[in-house]
């Protein structure tokens, strides 16, 4: 029902505009459909409001010629429609249509098809040989409904490269069936061809793409940027996805930070000039590699990939264009991504915001979490000039850092595209958040302070942001540094944060008793028990038994769990840790007990305050 009403709404809206004198010809089905119909009348007004005169070409003959027709003998006579129809029975159907319909504006070919050589193959499109000898002008609308799909393989593709030369700078081209695997892969090879264009997939019955040539742009080249660590299973995809890209000026940088697997084997069985690989004698981790790839590349653009991600083909193509079209954009990023799913076998779409000249609600969002996402984003070369590389400290959250030092002073734009597939598999970082190393983002967050003060980033006075910024920093799971804020302003919640997440223990003398036999039950390695007596002391002493119960049987899930303890509560008694754990533990508890601003210097107060005055001179450094 809502389709059948989509298409009677097109048909009174065209029978409005067009006025037919006579009966049109029954639509759908194997003839043009109303609401693609509809499409056409519309680019075809929008044309007549910028350039007055048109010449239409139309490329299988129909209903379509018939609307076509009307819309050019009403709105502008003085443009001029070619239509080409390779079947004799239907020139002659339609020419009768066009009879009775009065309209006498349309050069009607009969053009049957005939073969030709385009890259090395041999194609079928209609005979040209009449159109070029009536043809003295440049095409502005050009609309593809043939030949027939049962004419070959891709059946529509002959259009571009055979009229190429005949079409205006800035033609419109408008494809039905675009629903058809055929004609999709006919667009693919259009866009290839083209490199620059402006695309739209308006929803109709049959599927409709309307391609838009864009002339004068300048043409920039992109450095695709591949940092990958052992995961030559993925990567193939990942390279495969930007040698499909529709805009071909890019170079594609791969940098193999010390790979034990046959990464060098899949890239290399690649054989394309534009692809530039390097590889690491060792593993220096995912900044390192980043920075790499930036010194490495030669592009005036960078576009990032995750080598387990993939590219969709018309990304460059779409952000040459708004490169274009605000010359004093610094970074690009992708405004929805598709999330393919594998370890819960599904597949979505996930969505961000724009923040084009809308610095306070960046900002505002920056500090809750990463406003922009990291896959595909495409950055000026220059940023990292003017504000450094990648920071080697933040083994993780590099990106988050980053953006904290760049995003607030640069020019950022969204692009309505779903421009890159985003992986969650077992093997990647994103699959494994909850248990992630947060403090890093605990820590640049909390460096951002030194730039703007609460009060710039909420917007309220000093008292009520500080309780804001409380729960901008428990997002990261850091209640400590949450909880000092919440103190700093006074908040009436601080002493149930307190008590949920276990940091209170040392404060209040009947926890503290209970501590006691929690303490002995751990060391004697007690599980059971002591995961009771944890309960109730605060959620990090349960992550905490929970984590040292797994250290025999699966020590990474172990430390993970511990580690997501201590950023809860960085004041545990790092004793009750294994000592082979403690070098790296400590490096968590420094991020979350640095004084990072300088609204933290009463931070060793308040760790005094909570009854632990010995610990923070430890990492007050």
């Amino acid at each position: 029902m809502k389709e059948e009403f989509k298409q009677f709404e097109s048909y009174v809206q065209l029978q409005k505009f067009l006025d037919f004198s006579f009966p049109l010809n029954f639509t759908r089905g194997w003839a043009a459909s109303p609401d693609y119909l509809l499409i056409v009348l519309r680019e075809l007004l929008k044309l007549l409001k910028s350039k007055g005169s048109l010449t239409v070409l139309e490329a299988g003959s129909g209903v379509s010629t018939v609307v076509v027709a009307s819309a050019l003998k009403k709105y502008s006579s003085s443009s001029r429609l070619f239509s080409l129809e390779h079947d004799y029975d239907y020139y002659l159907k339609t020419k009768e249509e066009l009879q009775l319909n009065g309209l006498d504006n349309v050069t009607l070919i009969y053009a049957p098809l005939v073969s030709y050589q385009i890259n090395g193959r041999e194609w079928w499109w209609y005979e040209t040989t009449e159109l070029f000898r009536e043809l003295d002008d440049t095409v502005d609308l050009l609309i593809v409904d043939g030949p027939p799909e049962a004419t070959q393989e891709v059946a529509r593709y002959p259009v571009i490269p055979i009229m190429r030369n005949k079409l205006s700078e800035d033609f419109v081209l408008v494809l039905d069936d675009f629903n058809r695997q055929g004609e999709k892969k006919a667009a693919y090879l259009w866009k290839r061809e083209l490199q620059v264009f402006e695309s739209d997939e308006p929803e109709t019955e049959k599927g409709t793409l309307v391609l838009r040539g864009v002339p004068q742009v300048k043409k920039v080249k992109f450095s695709v940027c591949i940092p990958t660590y052992n995961r030559a299973g993925y990567l193939k995809e990942a390279i495969e996805s930007v040698l499909n890209q529709t805009y071909g000026n890019f170079e594609l940088v791969i940098y193999d930070d010390g790979s034990t697997d046959e990464t060098a084997k899949v890239v290399r069985s690649f054989k394309d000039p534009r692809i530039r690989y390097y590889r690491g004698e060792e593993n220096r981790g995912r900044p390192f590699a980043r920075n790499r790839c930036i010194e490495l590349s030669t592009g005036e653009w960078i576009v990032w990939l995750d080598d387990d991600d993939r590219m969709e083909p018309e990304l460059l193509s779409r952000y040459l264009l708004e490169i274009n079209k605000y010359p004093d954009l610094k970074v690009l990023y992708l405004k929805s991504l598709i999330i393919n799913n594998e370890e819960e076998g599904y597949v979505s779409t996930a969505m961000c915001d724009e923040f084009f000249r809308n610095k306070k609600q960046l900002i505002r969002k920056l500090m809750s979490t990463s406003p922009i996402p990291n896959p595909g984003v495409c950055i000026k070369k220059e940023v990292y000039e003017e504000f450094g590389l990648y920071n080697l400290e933040f083994l993780r959250a590099q990106d988050y850092e980053f953006w904290f030092r760049t995003l607030p002073f640069v020019e950022i734009k969204g692009l309505g595209y779903a421009g890159v597939t985003y992986r969650i598999h077992g093997n990647n970082i994103s699959a494994n958040m909850s248990l992630a190393d947060l403090s890093y983002e605990s820590l640049a967050k909390r460096k951002f302070l030194n730039v703007f003060p609460p009060e710039e980033i909420y917007f309220f006075s000093r008292e009520k942001s500080m309780s804001y910024l409380a729960k901008d920093i428990l997002n990261h799971g850091d209640f400590l540094n949450a909880a000092y804020y919440m103190w700093l302003s006074e908040s009436e919640k601080l002493f149930e944060l307190l008590r949920i997440s276990g940091i209170l223990v040392y404060k209040d003398s009947k926890l503290l008793k209970i501590y006691s036999r929690f303490r002995d039950f751990l060391l004697k390695e007690h599980f059971s028990s002591a995961e009771k007596l944890a309960s109730k002391l605060g959620e990090s002493f349960v992550l905490l038994t929970r984590g040292l119960s797994l250290v025999k049987k699966e020590p990474s899930k172990a430390f993970a769990l511990i580690r997501k303890a201590y950023i809860m509560n960085p004041i545990i008694d790092v004793s009750l840790v294994p000592v082979n754990l403690r070098s790296e533990l400590e490096k968590v508890i420094r991020r979350l007990l640095v004084v990072a601003n300088r609204f933290e210097e009463k931070k060793p107060e308040f760790v005094n305050w909570l009854g632990r005055d010995e610990i923070i001179g430890l990492y007050n450094s």
